[in-house]
């Protein structure tokens, strides 16, 4: 598999053009596969505490002067956005959400973050959780004249909530979705109903 970060040495050394084409050209590959996904289950094996990305110290991929993607939080539609509880006790909410991207332009999510969260990570409990899925959301390629749907069963986020923070049916938690090339997008989420926890598998103990 072609690893989807290069050193930043080699970033340097090459045009910023020449990045941009690799690098969606890369995340292309993960976008794909979203598509692709037609499970039917929901978060119900999330991956153990230590393992979870955090965007602390984590450099952004290239300068937000990137030609070409400046119109992104523009041109990206976000809609259906809705979350709920997910597993034991109040820790993670799922996150659904649907992409537009009505655009001759393809464009590339490289973070989603929120003041309600300490970490938000790409989930699929059809799947085994690893780091190209718990980063998939760090270098998401949005095709031309392409939507794509994260829904409960498939691909889609989760968000370990913030201590101090609450998130409870009824709310409208803001999410901000930050795009290659700098531009970012504030999107409101609807706090429906808790899932139902039905133990599968691993429980959900471990992540206390």
């Amino acid at each position: 598999m072609i690893s989807l970060y290069g050193s930043w040495k080699s970033i340097r050394a090459m045009g910023k053009s020449a990045v941009l084409r690799r690098y969606l050209a890369s995340a292309l590959g993960v976008s794909m596969l979203v598509c692709a996904s037609t499970g039917y289950a929901d978060s119900t094996q999330l991956p153990h505490e230590d393992e979870l990305e955090t965007e602390t110290g984590k450099p952004r991929f290239v300068a937000a002067d990137v030609p070409g993607q400046e119109h992104a939080a523009d041109d990206v539609v976000i809609k259906n956005a809705w979350m709920q509880h997910v597993g034991e006790g109040q820790h993670y909410v799922a996150a659904y959400f649907e992409l537009e991207n009505n655009s001759d332009t393809s464009y590339l999510i490289d973070r989603i973050s929120s003041s309600s969260c300490t970490v938000m990570f790409g989930y699929h409990s059809d799947l085994e959780v690893g780091t190209l899925t718990r980063q998939l959301f760090t270098h998401l390629t949005l095709p031309a004249k392409q939507m794509l749907v994260f829904p409960p069963g498939g691909y889609h986020l989760v968000c370990k909530v913030a201590d101090g923070k609450t998130i409870n049916q009824g709310m409208s938690i803001p999410v901000q979705f930050h795009f290659l090339g700098g531009s970012e997008k504030n999107v409101n989420f609807e706090v429906r109903s808790a899932r139902v926890h039905r133990p599968v598998g691993v429980s959900y103990n471990k992540l206390k």
